[in-house]
């Protein structure tokens, strides 16, 4: 037996909702196409729509533009096109506006002809006065932005100008200014005359240099000075100065002023402010790898321990696989923005499926900047590692001496589309000089970004060899090994090198490892990238035995820094995929 029912009905009031709801559905559309006001420019290129569009005030308005105010803004558009049409070269253009409003909102149609342009018949750019005989100005004037037989362009005209007064400022010509400046446009002939004279005055030095600050002695602060009272000015001395103190650590802010108007005999006196930082810092921070795993990192750091301009500081990092806390102290020298000596002492624990040790270590370090800017690091280190591989059981004692080189170039501190980073040390001990055993050891680091396309090509290098007589005394921290999420993704953090007659990985004299790496951002903040690794550690070079990974993963521009995830696979490996995920800096 069947049972009916009559057809359900919605309360009366839930009704009228719903029809409400329905009727603001359907009027939604139109109020989402009529929401901005439309302005069409005939087909001219984007160089002169964009700067049409700059020029009209109709652009900056809405559609609630009131009737009242549309003849005179159409009145302006007229003059307005033209405007924007003179700037690029245009004086003859031919128009018309097809202005309309309908319920929703207004638009705007150009048809445009622009005409012929006028282009630079004779240019004419002098400079009197001693930045006469300044190179820096003869290649201003024989590379101008604008050129004979150039359409003409109003704001490279400006260029000009602009280009000889911050060139004429930053030399210290502080006197000088444009004297002449014409632009003769004929529209008949369709060409145009261009002047522009500078009288640049005579150049100025630098003069005393005035310090206002009391934190720490003078004879520290004077130190950062690289220029002497009668040097000829620069104004880039100036932000170089103002640079170094602030990337010193030792202030917060800085003002380095000129002060012209109280020059005497040419030298302009400069006034330096100095604000200090705190005094103390401190760090916290957590991370994580698949390598070490998870990790948490404190510190702390006394930025000025006395007037000197000493500091020192403390770190604690502990994860899974590595422990280590470290002490250091700075005492700045010469020039203190680029040498320093650097004090250390700390103590290493790492706990890897192929080896573990427990080093403790002192040490000394001359680091300085140079004018190739390369930072050059001699050091001698104090080591005792207690250490396991392969369940043999050692320890040893090394005074080491060193010699690094390293520079970094990027057009971004954190997230470089270009850049590179080279790294060179060399260290080694003699059983002669309190060591265990004698060995040198030398290793390479090398990495570039370019831009392809939207994306970017990263590229890595690493190398390492070892000159030592008997491998099996060398302790862990001095062996080579591969794989892991900085080497060869798809195998384990050290899980590659040479093994012993057990298959137990223990590490080898030499390493060569690189990769090859894409990345295209697919939003604002996230890339995907694809990347294939290879490379091992090795006794002999006939030996060597490369591993390969490949993988894909994605890249987050996070605010801490870039964070990476992978998945890869190892050609040569027994698992099928892995998974690496990492945090840092790409360079």
């Amino acid at each position: 037996m069947t049972a009916h029912h009559p057809p359900a009905r919605c309360p009366a009031p839930t009704r009228h909702r719903l029809s409400a709801l329905l009727l603001l559905l359907g009027l939604l559309p139109g109020l989402a196409l009529g929401a901005d006001p439309r302005i069409r420019i005939s087909d001219v290129g984007d160089e002169i729509t964009d700067n049409i569009r700059a020029h009209l005030g109709l652009a900056r308005e809405g559609c609630d533009l009131p009737e009242w105010r549309e003849r005179p803004l159409l009145r302006a558009a007229d003059r307005e096109i033209r405007t924007a049409l003179r700037a690029l070269g245009y004086y003859e253009p031919r128009f018309s506006l097809d202005f309309r409003r309908d319920e929703a909102c207004w638009s705007l149609g150009v048809e445009l002809e622009p005409g012929p342009p006028v282009r630079v018949r004779n240019l004419d750019i002098r400079i009197i006065g001693e930045a006469e005989q300044d190179p820096t100005f003869t290649d201003l004037i024989q590379s101008p932005p604008i050129r004979p037989g150039d359409r003409l362009r109003h704001d490279r005209y400006e260029q000009i100008k602009s280009n000889l007064n911050r060139q004429a400022a930053t030399r210290g010509y502080l006197d000088a200014r444009i004297t002449t400046s014409q632009m003769r446009v004929d529209v008949r002939e369709q060409a145009a005359d261009l002047v522009v004279h500078l009288e640049s005055g005579p150049r100025h030095f630098l003069g005393p240099v005035t310090l206002e600050q009391d934190t720490f002695h003078d004879r520290l602060v004077r130190r950062f000075i690289t220029f002497e009272p009668g040097d000829i000015y620069d104004s880039r001395r100036l932000i170089n100065l103002q640079q170094a103190f602030i990337d010193s650590g030792y202030f917060s802010e800085v003002r380095v002023e000129p002060r012209p108007e109280e020059a005497e005999d040419l030298k302009v006196p400069i006034h330096v402010t100095l604000t200090p930082r705190n005094q103390w810092s401190y760090l916290a921070g957590i991370g994580a790898s698949t390598d070490k795993g998870p990790r948490i990192r404190l510190g702390v750091e006394n930025h000025r321990a006395n007037r000197a301009g000493h500091r020192y500081n403390a770190e604690l990092e502990v994860s899974p696989v590595n422990t280590q806390v470290g002490i250091g102290y700075e005492i700045p020298l010469g020039d203190p923005a680029r040498e320093r000596i650097n004090l250390t002492a700390g103590y290493q624990s790492e706990n890897t499926d192929t080896s573990e040790s427990d080093i403790y270590s002192l040490g000394i370090a001359h680091l300085r900047q140079l004018p190739s800017g390369w930072i050059q690091t001699r050091s001698l280190t104090f080591e005792r590692e207690d250490y396991e591989v392969a369940d043999v059981r050692d320890s040893t004692t090394l005074l080491m001496p060193g010699f690094q080189m390293s520079r970094v170039q990027a057009d971004h501190p954190i997230f470089p589309r270009q850049g590179w980073r080279l790294n060179f040390s060399l260290r080694g001990a003699s059983e002669d000089l309190l060591s265990s055993i004698s060995f040198a050891q030398a290793t390479g680091r090398a990495r570039y970004i370019m831009p392809l396309g939207e994306g970017r090509l990263l590229l890595r290098a690493d190398a390492g060899t070892t000159a030592v007589q008997d491998f099996a005394k060398l302790p862990a921290s001095l062996r080579f090994f591969a794989g892991g999420d900085n080497s060869v993704r798809g195998y384990g953090y050290q899980k590659l090198g040479p093994t012993n007659d057990d298959g137990d990985i223990i590490g080898g004299r030499h390493m060569a490892s690189g990769s090859i790496e894409m990345d295209y951002p697919f939003a604002e903040q996230w890339s995907v990238a694809v990347f294939a690794d290879g490379g091992n550690a090795f006794n002999d070079l006939n030996e060597w035995n490369a591993r390969y990974g490949i993988g894909a993963g994605v890249r987050w521009r996070s605010p801490i820094g870039p964070i990476r995830v992978d998945i890869a696979h190892p050609i040569d490996g027994d698992d099928n995929f892995r998974l690496h995920l990492t945090m840092g800096m790409d360079l």
